[in-house]
Formats: C-alpha cells, structure tokens, sequence
C-alpha cells in the first residue's frame, strides 16, 4: 500500500509544486494535495500571530492534511541559488508547525541549500528517496523525469496583443491564490488589460536586470521580482503601467517596492501599489484597479 503523502498548495508550491509532485509519485507515494485556498484554510490560519497572510494560508492548508496523510511534504528550502536566501517564514515553516498544531504526522523536511554547492540539492533528493525505499539511482532517476516534466509544461514569454500592458508583479503564492489576490488577474483581464507577471521572463533576462542594481539583493524571490520588474519597464517591449501586489507585513517587499515605485517614476510610468491581507475588502480592490485601469487608458487615449 502507498503511503499517503500531503503537499499543502501554498508558499512555494506554487513555483515548485508540478515537480514535488510528479518527483514524490515516481517515488511510488500517493501524493495528496490540500486543494485551493479558501475563507476556512485562512481560518485555520489565523491563529497564528505576526506573520504574513501567505504564512497563515500555507499553515491553514497545512493544518487540514493533518488527519488524511502519512507524512507531510515540506523540505526546508533554505537556498535556491549560491549566495541567495529563500524567506526566514518558508525557512521556517517545519517547526511553526510543530509546536502550533496537534497531531501532526511525520513531516519531510530534508534541507535544502544550494548557498555554497549545488550538488547539495541531489544529496537531498536522495535522502528522501530513502524515506520511500529509493536507492541512489531510483531516487536520481524520479528527479530528473519530475524536471522533465516541469520543463515541457512551464510557458515563458509574451506577445503584444493589443490591449494596454500591466505588470502584475508579486510573489507567485499571492498572484496565483485566487482567494489571497482575490483573482486579481481576472479581474484586469476583464478591465481590458494584457497582464504580464514575472513568470513570463526568462530567468537570464531578470538576472540581467536585477545585477544593474546598485545593491545586491540576498532573497532569492525578492532578486527575482526586482530582476523582472526591471526587465519589463527597461525593455523594448514597453509597459502602459505596473502593479506591485504585496502582502502586509513583508519586510522584503518594501525594499522591493520602493525600487520599482523609484524606477518607474523615472521612466514616466504609472506605477501603484497593493498590499494585501486577511482583512482586505474585494470592493476597495475592485475600485482601485477601476481606476488605474482607466488612468491608463486615458493616458492612451482610448
């Protein structure tokens, strides 16, 4: 019998979730996923104090695999890149959980940090595949078909189709959480705007731009969304206007968001600001996108 295995759709799931799950299923386990965000997955949430909305969302779905799995999936992702650090509260989350929450069963929490050594990452991989009964090679071998896989279904790039041009820029657990961004992104594609994210840019576009920083920035996501906020103002594909969409409370954010609001205002392009949290009313979002969305498009005279 397989063992069940719980991946919470939170936090870095949403950038690393389609591989995790492929890796963990050629392993032989039953993976179960938490499923969308909803009003109760922030509930459970909630009793958690000072830390940021995505924070209590991922302990939320966390919180409601308790009782359905063998073991919960949560490596502690500590680095991604040489010299570069993931979130203190991702970093963390293993034993947050821990000590808040009540039969919890086995998590997998197998670090992973690649500040020094790449390698580090296939010395992980291995590690978990042990959990299953996986050698080295089976373990390898899982791995590599989850990045494959990874690989032919992510899309990058975009094409001009007409409609005024937005950057949305923000944390993909913020953008994608249809209940954390309160479907933002529909919501300006049905105010006439061609939306753009960091998604859409290719990695060596965004190390480009964010090296022409004057001060390096050590956390790897923060790197990322200033290296594609950059990118896209800079470029000759050029924006009508940008969003960046935070949440309260995040301290990498406000050093990320004053560069783009200081490079923005430099380029003449209107540029505001969303930050988000469990109290944010959709009527107040709805208003404020109305009106950049038409700012923009008076400034285009449509």
């Amino acid at each position: 019998m397989s063992l069940r295995v719980g991946v919470p759709q939170g936090l870095l799931h949403f950038q690393y979730g389609t591989v995790w799950e492929r890796f963990l299923s050629e392993l032989g386990a039953e993976v179960v996923l938490s499923g969308e965000t909803s009003r109760h997955t922030l509930d459970c949430g909630s009793v958690l104090d000072e830390m940021c909305l995505p924070a209590k969302v991922f302990f939320g779905h966390a919180y409601q695999l308790r009782d359905k799995v063998d073991y919960l999936f949560l490596p502690r992702i500590v680095s991604i890149r040489q010299g570069q650090y993931t979130c203190p509260k991702i970093i963390g989350m293993p034993d947050v959980l821990r000590n808040n929450v009540g039969r919890l069963p086995p998590i997998i929490d197998t670090n992973i940090d690649m500040r020094k050594k790449s390698r580090q990452l296939y010395q992980a991989i291995v590690t978990i595949g042990q959990l299953f009964g996986c050698g080295v090679v089976a373990s390898l071998y899982a791995w590599f078909q989850a990045w494959q896989y990874r690989a032919r279904t992510q899309s990058v790039g975009w094409a001009y189709d007409g409609r005024p041009r937005l950057a949305l820029i923000g944390h993909p657990y913020i953008i994608y959480d249809r209940q954390v961004s309160l479907n933002t992104l529909e919501k300006l594609n049905k105010l006439g705007m061609q939306v753009v994210t960091p998604e859409m840019v290719e990695l060596e576009e965004i190390n480009r731009a964010a090296a022409r920083l004057e001060k390096k920035i050590f956390w790897s996501n923060s790197h990322t969304l200033a290296g594609a906020a950059m990118a896209l103002m800079s470029g000759s594909r050029s924006l009508n206007g940008i969003i960046f969409m935070t949440c309260f409370a995040c301290g990498p954010d406000a050093l990320v968001g004053e560069l783009i609001r200081q490079q923005a205002s430099q380029l003449n392009i209107p540029c505001m600001q969303l930050s988000l949290d469990e109290h944010t009313a959709e009527a107040g979002l709805i208003t404020r996108l109305e009106a950049f969305s038409d700012m923009v498009k008076r400034r285009l005279n449509i």
